[in-house]
């Protein structure tokens, strides 16, 4: 049965590619609700996904007397909509930073957005500081746990400590660069 349904597709795959409407018709009725399922699985956005599948589809057709039948349609649909979605994704992120920068240099004069920025700079340089007074042995703890995210087992491991050890370290270095950084008025 499943074999003999592969062998629908790839013919109904070949009609398309030959300019027949129905059969593009009769891949994207089989195939929407599996892609659209993934790509909410993916994506989470049901307007997104269901343009994403529709311009899997017109290029497709506009591309059909390009493509060669591939080994698994399925396979092929699910893996250019995944490519989709992602660009589609990343072009959003881009155009929402766009705008999102538009309204900040907007909301705010040239001087405010100096003062943010040496104020933000002011803040690294004060964490820097205060990263050197704490020994190094806590330091490491607290770098494999918050830039690395390992866990304080994976800690006790590469440090050669016991998991409570790992978890008194990063604790230490936590109450620490409080205690240092409260000598910062504006911290």
């Amino acid at each position: 049965m499943a074999n003999q349904l592969g062998k629908d597709i790839q013919s109904l795959w070949q009609s398309m590619q030959d300019g027949d409407a129905e059969a593009l018709a009769g891949l994207f009725k089989t195939y929407f609700a599996m892609l659209f399922d993934y790509g909410m699985k993916l994506c989470g956005n049901e307007d997104l996904v269901k343009d994403g599948i529709q311009e899997i589809f017109v290029t497709i057709w506009n591309r059909r007397s390009q493509l060669t039948v591939p080994r698994s349609v399925q396979g092929y649909l699910l893996a250019t909509l995944r490519r989709q979605l992602l660009t589609a994704l990343h072009q959003n992120r881009r155009q929402t930073e766009a705008i999102s920068q538009l309204e900040l240099s907007e909301a705010f004069s040239p001087e405010d957005l100096m003062i943010v920025r040496e104020t933000e700079a002011a803040r690294r340089r004060a964490l820097q500081a205060a990263l050197t007074e704490i020994p190094a042995r806590i330091r490491e703890a607290l770098y494999l746990k918050t830039y690395q995210n390992l866990s304080y087992q994976e800690i006790a491991s590469i440090m050669q400590v016991t998991p409570q050890v790992a978890r008194n370290y990063v604790c230490e270095a936590f109450q620490r660069l409080r205690q240092i950084l409260k000598k910062f008025q504006h911290f």
